[in-house]
């Protein structure tokens, strides 16, 4: 199911406007105090370049099934891309993936399961039906559900560029059934290569 987006907020732009006046209003203007000079050896800094394209303090573009959410943050550039599911019936959601933009040749992240799992078995990965890593743990449970930390080397990340599903499995605790996600990668490439690109 594809996700809408994370966060949602309208890019700002820089306007600019020049004003003339006419010479009876120059005329009545006061006169300007003479600026106060800087003390020796400092100077005045710039104004802090935007961002993001556009001035704006955010931007969330999707591609395919996956979303990128990027952020200022104190001047700070995080960005995520995610992909949600939930129940058709209650629409609320329950699986979540979002993995940071690759910093240093990995990306970080964290998936979101329901609760009623057998925590201490973790979970498996599989990359069209083939294992990827050795499983994950759970780290710990939210109102929204239970959290598993991600960290993907860039041979994984890689591997799912050109792979078309990922799979996320966990036991249930009532039956010991597995209870399993399909995420698809429909798109990731691009968001992948986004993410990055705007997090420089």
């Amino acid at each position: 199911m594809r996700r809408a987006g994370l966060f949602f907020r309208s890019a700002l732009l820089l306007l600019s406007a020049t004003l003339t006046a006419s010479p009876l209003v120059a005329q009545q203007a006061p006169l300007a105090r003479p600026a106060t000079p800087l003390p020796a050896g400092t100077s005045v800094a710039p104004p802090p370049a935007p961002l993001f394209p556009n001035g704006a303090s955010s931007i969330v573009e999707t591609f395919g099934d996956w979303t990128v959410d990027c952020r200022a943050t104190e001047g700070r550039k995080v960005c995520l891309l995610a992909q949600s599911q939930g129940d058709t019936r209650s629409g609320q959601r329950v699986f979540a993936i979002e993995l940071r933009a690759p910093r240093e040749g990995r990306s970080d992240g964290t998936i979101l399961m329901p609760f009623g799992l057998k925590l201490e078995n973790g979970a498996i990965l599989k990359l069209d039906d083939k294992d990827l890593g050795q499983g994950v743990r759970f780290s710990t449970c939210v109102p929204a559900g239970c959290l598993l930390p991600v960290s993907f080397p860039k041979v994984a990340t890689d591997a799912m560029t050109s792979a078309t599903r990922l799979t996320v499995a966990a036991l249930s605790l009532s039956s010991g059934e597995a209870v399993t996600f399909n995420v698809t990668l429909t798109g990731f490439p691009a968001a992948l290569a986004r993410a990055a690109q705007l997090s420089d």
